[in-house]
């Protein structure tokens, strides 16, 4: 097995797909004490060589707020998949919160 290979399966047991509702808590800096909490929507996920890229989206009062995490990032401290409710066939989703 080549080196990236090992280093995927160590890294990444999380089974993330797009549809889930995941809680992220993250530091601000590495220096701070500061956290940022964020919940939100999985509408995209990237499983690049060793660091996969997750964007989630919140609506705050019809203000959406978008944020892109790297999953393997040392900031981030904690991570839970709160919900499996949605099944999605595709890749990305991004007209979630579409007006009708």
């Amino acid at each position: 097995m080549s080196l990236l290979k090992i280093l995927n399966k160590k890294i990444i047991n999380k089974n993330f797909k797009t549809g889930d509702w995941i809680y992220i808590k993250k530091k601000q800096n590495s220096f701070d004490n500061k956290f940022l909490e964020f919940d939100g929507f999985i509408i995209s996920f990237k499983k690049k060589n060793i660091n996969p890229i997750i964007k989630i989206i919140k609506k705050y009062n019809n203000i959406i707020v978008k944020k892109t995490f790297l999953i393997n990032n040392p900031l981030i401290i904690n991570y839970k998949i709160l919900k499996n409710k949605k099944r999605f066939k595709r890749s990305k989703i991004y007209n979630f919160f579409k007006n009708k």
